[in-house]
């Protein structure tokens, strides 16, 4: 009955979270289950042909658009980067929304600024 692995050695499920542009190209952030365990990791992918941009390290939590852009600026692509007018955090502008004349990122985008876009 079940996998003889031990605990957090096999990916189980893979989440591909929305997905974003920098440079024609498609990226996203992919979440791995792993087996027995509740924690989780995160990678940055290359949507075209499933390239791993992470491959030395995966995050631990959700990584931060400061993360990303790194991961990105690791393989030779620009990502540029704002601040959020909402919150002042620094974002991905690949990720963000335009708002108002400025940049919201995800940490503060909802439906109600959806509304008024």
């Amino acid at each position: 009955m079940g996998n003889g692995s031990r605990p957090g050695t096999v990916v189980v499920r893979e989440i591909d979270h929305e997905p974003f542009e920098v440079d024609g190209e498609q990226y996203l952030v992919r979440e791995l289950v792993w087996n027995g365990i509740d924690g989780r990791s995160y990678e940055v992918v290359r949507r075209r042909d499933d390239q791993v941009l992470t491959e030395e390290e995966s995050f631990d939590t959700y990584p931060t658009d400061a993360q990303i852009a790194v991961a990105l600026e690791e393989h030779g692509l620009d990502a540029k980067m704002e601040t959020c007018k909402m919150c002042q955090k620094e974002i991905l502008v690949a990720t963000a929304r335009r708002h108002d004349k400025g940049w919201v990122g995800t940490c503060c985008w909802d439906e109600r600024l959806r509304m008024t876009a």
